[in-house]
Order: structure tokens, then sequence, then C-alpha cells
């Protein structure tokens, strides 16, 4: 089982590249209370995208479950994005209707990209429950190859993954035992 976890709320610092942003005092929150949910007892490992934010939250995750944390860079967010205020969401959802805002990375190298990281992680540990700490849009992609979703799936998949969230997926039988938003 891969229990996929969307990274903790953040500080946005439009000054910053959102790569380089940390979590807010309510994503600290947030992750330190997802750290408590009771699945993660069956979880033997956490493996996490480099970017602070998510390095944070499995950080927190990895703390109170005693869990060993792997820096995997293939589960970064989408490359090339730009923060837009009041257009962010606008942005995305063009995204993954087929329409990418200008310099960011081609839907299909960010799905080969976190699709290979993603199975190469379920083949070293086959039979063990994982934790992968992402985010939001590449999470969605994964999904969206997975479960052979519409853009307009996709779109309402990443609509309701919140700061943090988790969904437990099986991809041998590409079966949710818990959804996002859930």
């Amino acid at each position: 089982m891969l229990y996929l976890v969307r990274h903790a709320a953040v500080t946005v610092r439009p000054d910053l590249p959102g790569p380089l942003w940390h979590l807010s005092p309510e994503g600290r929150v947030g992750a330190n209370a997802l750290a408590r949910e009771p699945f993660w007892a069956s979880v033997r490992g956490i493996h996490t995208s480099a970017e602070p934010k998510a390095v944070a939250t499995a950080q927190r995750l990895a703390s109170v479950n005693e869990l060993p944390i792997r820096i995997e860079p293939d589960l970064r967010e989408v490359e090339g994005r730009a923060w837009v205020e009041g257009g962010y969401s606008d942005q995305v959802h063009a995204y993954l209707a087929g329409d990418a805002p200008e310099g960011w990375e081609p839907i299909e190298d960010a799905r080969a990209r976190v699709t290979t990281s993603i199975h190469g992680i379920v083949a070293r540990h086959e039979g063990l429950n994982v934790g992968i700490v992402s985010h939001g849009i590449v999470l969605t992609i994964y999904l969206s190859g997975a479960l052979g979703l519409t853009s307009k799936d996709a779109i309402a998949l990443w609509d309701r993954i919140k700061f943090p969230d988790a969904a437990a997926f099986d991809p041998q039988t590409k079966h949710f035992k818990r959804e996002f938003g859930s």
C-alpha cells in the first residue's frame, strides 16, 4: 500500500521560487496532526521530495512514528511554475487539461518522472506499506495516469487534495483504501 501525502501548508513567499518555500505555522500543526493518524503504524518508511516543505512534512511524520526518510528528487513538483496571486488554481486547471502555462514542465515528462520514481519505490519495498510525501500536481498526475482519469476528473482530484492530506492507494489493484479529502 502506498500512503501518498501532499505536504502541509506553506508560507507563500512570492519573492522566492515555490520549491524554496517552507511550512507555515498552520502547516506544522497540520503535519503534526497527520502524524498521529493510526495508519502510520503499518508504514515501514517515508520517501519524500527534496523540496523543504515536503521534507519538513516528512520529518514530522517520521519523528512521531520512528520511520526512516529517504529523499527522492524525482518526487518534486512540476517544474517551471510561478506563483500568480489569485490565479494559480486557474493555471493548474489549464495544465491538467493539457494547456500548460508557458515554462511549465510538459505534463507527460512530469508523469513519466514521478511514475518511474514511485514504481521504483514500490519495487524496492515489495509487499510493504510505504509513505510518499510529494506535491499536489505530481500526485494528481501520477494517479490520473494510473487510473486513466479524464482531465476533468484530474482537476476534481487536485481540487479536493488538502494541505496536508493523505490517500492510501494500492498500485497493483489501482484502488483507494483511503481517498484524498476524506
